[in-house]
Order: structure tokens, then sequence, then C-alpha cells
């Protein structure tokens, strides 16, 4: 898979931003945000194919409120976004339904499984 595809990559961990980027660095072109006011300025600069929002953010905004607002975005109603979080509780994976996520997944969570969601929201 060539890394034409574009991952918007919402996490204020280092460490997991980290690993995200030399993993998925290979697989897709990257953008990086750590925050919500990094994401507005990144989500209105182009269109992303794919967004994996972490749901616990430092800012103003956390991962729920930030996907609400991108669901209601007509470019980005159907884009596939994965809530990747260490929110581990089935209420958390419940309001992030409700917010919009397309698929939940669990800190830590192992690379191959990962990579093979996200190629398989995009039919790669």
């Amino acid at each position: 898979m060539d890394n034409s595809k574009k991952l918007l990559i919402v996490e204020d961990d280092d460490l997991t931003l980290k690993f995200f980027q030399i993993y998925l660095g290979k697989y897709f072109n990257l953008t990086c945000c750590k925050s919500s006011e990094e994401f507005y300025e990144n989500i209105s600069k182009q269109q992303y194919d794919l967004l994996i929002m972490d749901l616990s953010l430092r800012g103003s905004k956390d991962g729920l409120e930030l996907t609400k607002e991108l669901r209601s975005m007509k470019n980005y109603e159907t884009t596939p976004v994965f809530a990747v979080t260490a929110n581990a509780l089935k209420r958390d994976e419940d309001a992030a339904y409700k917010a919009g996520v397309s698929k939940f997944l669990r800190k830590p969570i192992d690379n191959k499984i990962l990579l093979g969601e996200l190629k398989g929201a995009l039919n790669v």
C-alpha cells in the first residue's frame, strides 16, 4: 500500500503519537495534532481519508466533542473515525459511538490489528 491516503491523528500523549508516526507513517500520509486547536487548523486546510481520535485531550474540547463537530461537516459525514483510547468502560464506548465514531479501539492495541482495521475502513 502506498501512503497516499491521508490520516489525521488527534492524540495528546507523546509516546502514543510517536508510535503512530513510526508505525503508521509507513502506510499513510500522516498529519498529527495534539489539541482541539491544532485539529481545527489542520481540518480546515485539507481533506482527510481517515481519522484516529483520542477521546481524552488537553485543551478546550475532548475527542467526543470534536467527533460530533466533524460529523456535522458535509465533507466528513462518512469519513471513518477511529476512537483509540485508554477509556475502557462500556459507557465510554457507548458515548463514542453516539458521538459518531466508526470504530472504538482500546489501548494498548496490537499494531497489526490497528493497521488491519484502518485498511479495512478504506477497503485497501
